[in-house]
């Protein structure tokens, strides 16, 4: 299905990356003059067309990398996360204060609400010029010429899905924008959504199967299809499309062990190999042996110039080792843990094993507990290593040792054995557990920086068990519950549950359950409740709290938000963090805001603004059709 990332592909990477590089800062209405953007520069030849659509897959890998991946927050606007860093002034907790159309949306230190739409319409910008210049190609064969025009396609399909789930109806561009505009309008996302559809049907017929890794190939057409024959309505084309790749495209869920297998640490902490911590180390995921990979992102330590690290092991792993309210104490009242000294001397480090962590995505109980049903579920194991709980780790700060104190070594306790009371002031930010086996990344060049952050490595974007999930939901909606409760019950069985779904016990619910355990830091989450809402919205079926719901209202009443409101233990119960910010969200978050300067710029026309937000009473009716989007796209 698939070969190696050839050197010739990564040579084009890193090129055109080089030439793809951009300021988050710029304005996405701004037309953009630099060289590479030149038809005449760039889009007459068939290189010039590869490393354009190379760039643009290479820049997607920024919502998974980095410490303040943009990632992250998508999962605290949602049910499984929230923003953990309790020691800095102004990240989002307090939400109903700190996100406005004038706040830093697009910042390490609160949110990266704004980086999805910059770089999404960058991304929608890059695709269009080459969807725009491609016929100038002279001497292009057809079919090379429908393959790249199918990926450039992909392309701007995957930055219209999260937008238009992020931030609702938008302005919509299809073509190569070479004068300056200030007169764009919103158009209504159903538009978009039927538009994307018809794009993607191409690619589909046009995009190869077998591609090297990291390049868009066909199944990936395929699953981005699907969900948004979802978003549609679309049910039966959303089954037929996902039953093609499921059953006749070679791929299969992985069952047994297989590729390399990794124990980092077996003194500290030992592995018992099994499939779901093969399937997730980075030298497994984008191999032959894995039948269950579609389209992954790359990121290899030997490319020096355009690897990324993934930096997991920092963002959201406890912060072991704090100051003044952020001390995990031993119950003699001293300071039990410490990143600075490496395993040596009997001296135990949980730096290399686990990352030196800082708690930026703090998980909720719901994330490590409640939606955990199976006591068999591999993927919550901490007897084969794949969970940690805090409890799993000990006391190794060396002081412990000058100070000859018995608890050096011991397993970390939470409450006091003779008081009663917490050992630890700063539960949200210091005290959680973690998928170790999704989390953890090897940080080879962390040796000399002494920093385990989590290294460079490939990440799934797509694999065939969201494909069950999505399956799943197309059957759900079409009221074939025994169907959906099978492709549930297929990742289920894979992870060693004997706890099933049935006909009468699946919903919407246990679909968005199960794909909280199964993708976690894969999916983004809030964009996959919004789209699920707007179904619930679209079919008015009742969900599992009771509750229908309207598009018009769903900026008031959402299925997202119900599902904000119960599995949120921060959102619903208010939890104030040490340093006295507040965790709130509104049901009006669903969407984002839109930046005001954006809509500022745009002199001659009306941008809408969400609900809830400054300016929604300047909007305009949007769009109406597909004719309507074009025209004023055309003027």
């Amino acid at each position: 299905m698939k070969s190696t990332y050839n050197k010739a592909a990564r040579a084009i990477a890193l090129t055109a990356a080089m030439s793809f590089s951009f300021s988050c800062k710029e304005e996405f209405l701004k037309p953009d003059p630099l060289s590479f953007y030149e038809p005449t520069n760039t889009f007459t030849t068939k290189a010039g067309l590869q490393a354009a659509i190379t760039a643009n897959i290479r820049n997607m890998r920024y919502i998974w990398y980095g410490e303040a991946s943009p990632l992250l927050t998508e999962n605290l606007f949602s049910d499984v996360a929230v923003e953990g860093t309790t020691d800095k002034s102004g990240p989002a907790q307090d939400i109903n204060q700190l996100v406005t159309p004038t706040s830093d949306n697009n910042n390490d230190n609160t949110n990266k609400i704004s980086w999805f739409w910059y770089e999404g319409y960058k991304g929608i910008k890059y695709a269009n010029s080459i969807i725009s210049n491609i016929d100038r190609v002279e001497g292009l064969d057809a079919k090379v010429r429908n393959q790249m025009l199918g990926a450039a396609y992909f392309q701007r399909a995957f930055r219209y899905y999260f937008m238009v789930f992020q931030f609702g109806d938008i302005p919509f561009l299809t073509k190569e924008v070479n004068t300056p505009k200030f007169n764009y309008k919103s158009t209504k996302r159903s538009v978009i959504i039927a538009k994307m559809i018809s794009d993607l049907e191409f690619a589909v017929q046009n995009v190869p199967a077998a591609v090297d890794y990291g390049d868009v190939n066909k199944a990936a057409c395929q699953h981005l299809l699907v969900k948004f024959y979802l978003a549609a309505g679309n049910f039966d084309k959303a089954i037929e499309v996902a039953n093609a790749v499921i059953t006749g495209s070679g791929y299969s869920l992985m069952q047994s062990n297989f590729g390399t297998f990794v124990n980092p640490a077996p003194a500290v902490h030992p592995i018992t190999r099994n499939v779901i911590w093969d399937l997730h180390r980075p030298q497994n995921k984008s191999i032959p042996a894995n039948k269950e990979t579609i389209f992954n992102a790359i990121s290899r330590e030997d490319f020096i110039n355009s690897r990324l690290d993934l930096a997991t092991m920092r963002a959201a792993t406890p912060f072991l080792s704090g100051t003044s309210n952020q001390l995990v104490n031993t119950p003699t009242g001293r300071s039990g843990m410490s990143y600075s000294y490496t395993a040596t001397n009997g001296k135990i480090d949980l730096r290399k094993t686990y990352g030196r962590g800082i708690g930026r995505s703090r998980p909720t109980w719901y994330a490590t507990n409640g939606v955990w049903d199976d006591p068999n579920d591999l993927r919550h194991s901490s007897a084969n290593g794949n969970w940690v709980r805090m409890e799993d780790l000990v006391y190794n700060n060396p002081s412990l040792q000058t100070a000859n104190d018995t608890w050096y070594g011991k397993p970390l306790v939470k409450f006091s054995p003779t008081t009663g009371k917490p050992l630890v002031n700063d539960t949200i930010r210091c005290w959680f557990d973690w998928p170790h086996y999704k989390l953890f990344i090897e940080s080879p060049r962390a040796e000399t920086v002494d920093n385990y952050s989590g290294g460079a490595a490939d990440w799934y974007i797509y694999r065939l068990a969201e494909t069950y999930l999505l399956r799943a939901e197309a059957n759900f909606w079409k009221g074939n519950l025994a169907a959906a409760a099978d492709d549930v019950n297929a990742v289920r069985r894979r992870a060693g549950c004997t706890r099933l779904y049935t006909a009468a016990t699946i919903n919407a619910g246990a679909i968005m359950d199960e794909r909280a355990r199964e993708l976690t830091f894969e999916e983004l989450r809030h964009v996959e409740l919004s789209r699920v809402s707007y179904i619930f919205a679209l079919t008015r079926k009742t969900d599992e709290f009771g509750k229908s719901y309207t598009e018009q209202g769903l900026p008031q009443s959402s299925y997202w938000y119900e599902r904000v409101m119960k599995y949120n233990n921060f959102y619903n119960k208010g939890v104030k963090t040490t340093y006295g910010a507040t965790f709130t969200i509104s049901p009006y978050h669903l969407f984002w805001p839109v930046p005001q300067k954006d809509i500022d710029a745009n002199r001659l026309a009306v941008i809408n603004q969400n609900f809830g937000y400054t300016g929604y009473a300047k909007n305009v009716v949007p769009n109406q059709t597909l004719e309507e989007a074009l025209e004023n796209e055309n003027n």
